[in-house]
């Protein structure tokens, strides 16, 4: 195993040890900076019965428990604690199954997000919210199903096509986020099988992660940079039931 896949397998391994708490998001400030943008958008929109789809560690079940009555949570790979495991491109939910839809950091790996897209906007109910996140500036990972980086006009274009009402689009995170992740993967992971000082190591990185995101929403403002960005998007409630009038044919 070269150096590099061990820093990324350990990053992993500390990713999923932390799932499920606050320590998750101070892991690197590209986590930070999408939560923090994520939290308020999530409180506001996603509501009702909630699809997770691409659930990964479930990271965001706690940060919504209180504003949905029935969480759901979907991925790829068969995991404890999900309800379902599936592509994005063959949901296996009927139509108008959901009021939300959560997609966080999975479009990149999907072969067709247009399909899925299409997809997300066949199985939420009219009305109802889908809320997902992709990446505009990454290094390559989940390799080779790494296939897509986003622009904030390419997701605009991609969800009207899908029929979907743009509600808002936002950047997350910016170069300086980007620039300190790996060399934070790098630190982590060396030192975290050392528990006196990986407790040490933690404290300091939480502490870089909280300051680099600061940073990050004060300097290049205009965001030619933006790490990832956030898409709120509506369902027309006077959507049209044909499933086939957004489908992928029609971009």
């Amino acid at each position: 195993m070269s150096v590099y896949d061990w820093i990324k397998t350990r990053d992993r391994e500390l990713a999923d040890e932390a799932a499920g708490g606050d320590r998750y998001f101070l892991l690197s400030p590209t986590r930070l900076s999408l939560y923090r943008k994520l939290c308020p958008l999530l409180h506001r929109f996603v509501h009702g019965r909630c699809l997770d789809a691409g659930a990964g560690r479930m990271a965001y079940r706690q940060t919504i428990k209180e504003t949905v009555e029935d969480y759901i949570a979907m991925d790829i790979r068969p995991r404890t604690g999900l309800h379902a495991a599936g592509s994005v491109l063959e949901m296996p939910w009927k139509r108008e199954s959901f009021d939300s839809i959560l997609c966080l950091q999975v479009l990149e790996h999907v072969p067709d997000p247009r399909k899925a897209l299409c997809e997300f906007y066949c199985c939420l109910k009219p009305g109802g919210f889908l809320i997902f996140s992709a990446p505009h500036l990454a290094y390559l990972h989940n390799e080779p199903h790494d296939y897509f980086r986003f622009t904030k006009h390419g997701i605009r274009f991609l969800l009207e096509r899908a029929g979907f009402s743009v509600e808002e689009i936002i950047p997350a995170g910016g170069l300086l986020s980007f620039l300190v992740h790996i060399p934070s993967m790098f630190i982590k992971a060396l030192f975290s099988p050392i528990p006196v000082i990986n407790r040490c190591v933690y404290g300091f990185n939480s502490i870089v992660s909280r300051v680099v995101v600061w940073l990050d929403e004060r300097v290049e403002t205009r965001k030619l940079f933006a790490l990832n960005y956030i898409a709120v998007a509506r369902k027309p409630l006077d959507s049209r039931q044909d499933s086939q009038l957004y489908s992928s044919s029609s971009f």
